[in-house]
């Protein structure tokens, strides 16, 4: 009888653990290159686990497409060699298409916390040609809006 209490209570426990997870959005551009100046908006998005105070998932999307690219967080690197107190990092995620490695991202913060310090440096796993995307701000910039399936 006691072992049932125990299992019960046990359960009972479980079933109410919860855990508070963040999303953050960030939204990144780039120009293109060429003489028609596209340009090229990447969202990103990560949940993390406040308790944990670990990342749980993230992906990123590109302009307005339905299509969702998973990410695995990699490492993360603290970039401050002169002063810890900075903030300055650099996390990799790799990029998962068809079951395979098919890219990598740097998020990057730099020159002690400016918004203009922060960018992504892609590089694709076929190619190996880094590109930037520039941070354009806020998360409440109307452009950086994440399309859903229908």
């Amino acid at each position: 009888m006691i072992k049932h209490i125990v299992l019960a209570a046990a359960m009972f426990g479980a079933a109410a653990a919860r855990a508070e997870i963040l999303a953050e959005t960030e939204c990144y551009v780039r120009v293109t290159p060429s003489n028609d100046g596209k340009i090229v908006r990447l969202i990103f998005r990560r949940y993390v686990d406040m308790e944990l105070k670990k990342e749980v998932g993230s992906f990123v999307q590109y302009n307005h497409t339905k299509e969702i690219i998973p990410l695995v967080f990699s490492r993360h690197l603290d970039t401050d060699t002169d002063s810890p107190d900075l903030g300055n990092y650099e996390d990799t995620r790799i990029e998962i298409l068809g079951n395979r490695v098919a890219g990598e991202y740097k998020f990057i913060q730099t020159g002690a916390g400016h918004r203009q310090g922060r960018y992504v440096r892609y590089t694709s796993a076929k190619n190996r040609k880094p590109v930037i995307f520039h941070h354009t701000g806020s998360d409440d910039d109307t452009s950086c809006k994440l399309t859903t399936k229908n």
